[in-house]
C-alpha cells in the first residue's frame, strides 16, 4: 500500500467525526426548551410594534399628539405588550444567550413604543382632515382583521379615538362619524367571532 493511501486510512477519523457532528446538530436545534419565548417575541411582539407604528404615523398626522395626554397614554398602554413578552422571557429562557437575544428584541421594541414621546415635540400642523384620516385609518385596520382576526381589536380602538375627534366636528363631518360607527360595528363582530372561537377551542 502506497503512502498516500496509508495517510488517508490515518486521518479517516477526523471528517467521519465532523460528519457525525453534522447529523447530532438537528437535535439540539428542534429542542423546545426555551424557544417558546422567541417564538412569541419575533411574531407577537414583532407584529404588535409594526402595527403600533403604523398608528404612531396616522395619530401624528392626523395631530392627535399635540395634546401631550395623548401620547402619554398611547406609550403606557402600548407597554403592556413588552412588558409580557419580558415576563415570558424571565419563565420560558435556557441559557443565557436566548435571554440576552429576546432581552435585545425588547429593547428595541420598546424603543420604538417610546417614539410619541419625541413626536409630540415636534411641530404638527392641525390637518382638516384628521376625522377622515383616523376613520380610513380604522377601516384599513378593519380590512387586516379579515385576516388576522386579532387586529379587530386596533380597529376597535382606532374607531373609537375617530369618534372622539369627531364630538367637536362640524356637521359636514357627518360622513367620517357614520364611518366610525360602521368600522366599530364590523370590527366588534369580527372580534367577538373570532374570541368566541378561540374561547370554544379552549372550552373543547
Amino acid at each position: 500500500m502506497s503512502s498516500f493511501s496509508c495517510s488517508f486510512w490515518r486521518l479517516s477519523p477526523l471528517p467521519a467525526s465532523i460528519g457525525l457532528s453534522l447529523f447530532a446538530t438537528p437535535a439540539m436545534a428542534f429542542d423546545s426548551s426555551g424557544g417558546t419565548a422567541s417564538l412569541v417575541i419575533i411574531v407577537g411582539l414583532g407584529g404588535f410594534t409594526l402595527i403600533n407604528a403604523l398608528m404612531q404615523g396616522l395619530f401624528f398626522f392626523a395631530g392627535q399628539y399635540r395634546n401631550p395626554l395623548f401620547a402619554k397614554r398611547h406609550v403606557l398602554i402600548a407597554l403592556i405588550a413588552p412588558l409580557l413578552a419580558f415576563a415570558l422571557t424571565l419563565y420560558d429562557h435556557r441559557a443565557w444567550s436566548d435571554f440576552a437575544l429576546n432581552l435585545g428584541m425588547i429593547i428595541v421594541g420598546v424603543g420604538l413604543i417610546l417614539l410619541p414621546l419625541q413626536l409630540r415635540q415636534l411641530n404638527q400642523p392641525s390637518n382638516r382632515h384628521a376625522n377622515w384620516l383616523l376613520s380610513l385609518g380604522a377601516l384599513f385596520m378593519l380590512g387586516i382583521s379579515y385576516l388576522l382576526p386579532p387586529c379587530a381589536l386596533f380597529a376597535i380602538i382606532l374607531g373609537h379615538i375617530a369618534l372622539a375627534s369627531n364630538a367637536n366636528a362640524p356637521t359636514k363631518a357627518l360622513g367620517s362619524k357614520l364611518l366610525s360607527y360602521f368600522v366599530l360595528v364590523a370590527s366588534y363582530a369580527l372580534f367577538g367571532y373570532w374570541l368566541y372561537h378561540l374561547l370554544s377551542k379552549f372550552g373543547a
